[in-house]
């Protein structure tokens, strides 16, 4: 697991509130790049989108990536690249009243900035097919994703011209990585336009999501969302890309897994606090999703 300096940045003393939505982003004067980081939970860590390219490194914690209809697991360390306009967010496993204050370090600068380089330098354009890529969410891993996070980290600490050079050097990364540490995690033909108006639905699902996970139920994230289970099932679906009792089922076995190699309660209690009442049902899911049983998890992954 990768140590990011934490004397090498700043957090952001952005406070947009709000549910989620399109995001503003203004950079700063005189600037393309925007370079921020701040901590979990915080208002801007929610389901949006907007039109600038996101890189976006977490630093500490573990959970679900949410990019388009992708829902993958992430853990300190990772770093990926979201194309414009695309729906995204990194939701944390946390237990009540836990906060991981140095989570997130990111930067934001436009696609149209990126590719005003090519004429320019037309050693860059190169950095077009990670462009297109990135419509589907670039996540690196290896070292590709520790050379890309450092970048980025340093980046808070320079000045704007610097900056430039960071941004290039980390697209030279996304542009060099291996095939095995650069994957994308959204289908080709999903749409971003399904996630237009649904924002604040998308937002207050995962909210509720978040706060029971252990008895999350279709029925009340509906209510929630203030539509009949039904049209809720099909909204949710088309917009995430992903069932809700499938969502759900990820979210209760990434719990466990952190759990089961975090502490050393007993597989009954993490079973429990993973909203399982069942034990062969939590097993079958547990094994379906990791491909081992609870207890040969714990002895592959403890700490």
């Amino acid at each position: 697991m990768s140590v990011w300096p934490m004397d090498a940045v700043r957090e952001s003393s952005e406070t947009q509130a709000g549910s989620g939505a399109l995001e503003v982003i203004v950079p700063d004067a005189d600037a393309s790049i925007r370079w921020s980081c701040h901590g979990y939970p915080n208002s801007l860590a929610k389901w949006h989108y907007h039109p600038q390219i996101e890189f976006h490194l977490i630093r500490e914690g573990g959970g679900q990536f949410m990019a388009g209809d992708g829902l993958v697991p992430f853990e300190a360390g990772h770093v990926a690249m979201v194309g414009e306009n695309l729906p995204h967010n990194w939701l944390s496993d946390i237990m009540p009243g836990e906060r991981l204050p140095h989570r997130d370090v990111l930067c934001h600068v436009r696609p149209q900035t990126i590719r005003g380089l090519f004429p320019i330098f037309p050693e860059t354009a190169v950095f077009e097919r990670v462009l297109r890529r990135s419509r589907q969410a670039i996540v690196l891993s290896g070292e590709s994703a520790a050379t890309a996070g450092e970048l980025l980290v340093a980046m808070g600490g320079h000045a704007p011209a610097q900056r430039v050079a960071d941004l290039v050097a980390m697209l030279a990364v996304f542009e060099q990585a291996p095939a095995d540490e650069s994957r994308t995690v959204v289908t080709p033909n999903y749409d971003p336009d399904v996630a237009v108006g649904a924002e604040s639905a998308i937002n207050a699902t995962i909210a509720y999501i978040s706060s029971n996970l252990a008895d999350a139920s279709l029925e009340r994230a509906a209510r929630t969302a203030s539509m009949s289970v039904s049209t809720f099932s099909r909204f949710f679906k088309n917009v995430a890309g992903i069932g809700f009792s499938d969502f759900v089922c990820q979210l209760r076995i990434g719990r466990a897994c952190r759990l089961l190699t975090t502490t050393t309660m007993p597989i009954a209690k993490v079973r429990e606090l993973s909203g399982y009442v069942n034990v062969s049902n939590f097993n079958r899911r547990f094994l379906a999703r990791t491909g081992m049983t609870p207890s040969q998890y714990r002895r592959a992954y403890a700490r």
